[in-house]
């Protein structure tokens, strides 16, 4: 008798439920390092010039070293491959929009400058990696999913930042904070993938500078 029963998921994909005798799952840490080493080799061969819906399961196995059975034990697919190096790429940048969310903002304009400027970095570091998922989210219902729930989960946090200046008098009363919290994220997400697309990395620190100013008064400059 097999000791594996395949069954359908809740998602749509194949599951398979173990029996008694099956052995157990890799450890947690186990099942990190082997996504950490896809992740890296993928993204190496997008940085060699290789696209993304370019590459087979079989090639990005070999470049991390690993079966092609072993990729499906820690991936379902392509899309959710996708989606993890989104995370890992965004882990920077969503670390460092909540450090300027929390701080008191004190500092206006400087203060800002320099958390866009690593924005700017981080996804100058990974540009590749947010060039297929952006173009992902044109193609890939669940890679679109993801994107737009990162982005709203940016502007929930981003309202309630606000909101709290709001009722601190920083910001007039009368304004609908949601809609602007709405166009804070997309035009950080919008500007910096096309300035990163189109400019040299000379360029950024201007770059950070003049976001810096447009978006603080675009937040704080009719109070």
């Amino acid at each position: 008798m097999s000791d594996i029963v395949s069954e359908t998921s809740a998602d749509g994909y194949p599951a398979a439920v173990p029996s008694m005798t099956r052995k157990p799952s890799p450890a947690p840490q186990r099942r990190d390092d082997v996504e950490r080493v896809v992740v890296d080799a993928v993204e190496a061969l997008l940085d060699d010039g290789h696209a993304f819906t370019e590459l087979s399961v079989a090639t990005i196995a070999a470049a991390a070293g690993i079966a092609r059975s072993t990729f499906y034990v820690h991936f379902v697919d392509k899309s959710a491959l996708l989606v993890r190096m989104a995370e890992t790429a965004m882990a920077d940048i969503v670390a460092e929009g909540e450090r300027w969310l929390e701080a008191d903002h004190a500092g206006g304009v400087d203060e800002l400058t320099p958390s866009i400027a690593r924005i700017i970095a981080t996804y100058r570091r990974h540009e590749r990696v947010f060039d297929a998922v952006l173009a992902g989210t044109g193609y890939d219902p669940v890679v679109a999913t993801f994107w737009r729930s990162h982005i709203e989960q940016t502007v929930a946090a981003g309202t309630d930042r606000l909101r709290r200046a709001q009722d601190d008098g920083e910001i007039k009363p009368d304004l609908d904070i949601e809609p602007l919290a709405r166009m804070v994220a997309w035009s950080i997400e919008r500007t910096v993938a096309m300035h990163v697309a189109q400019r040299p990395a000379r360029d950024d620190p201007a770059m950070a500078a003049a976001m810096a100013r447009a978006l603080w008064l675009m937040m704080y400059g009719d109070a």
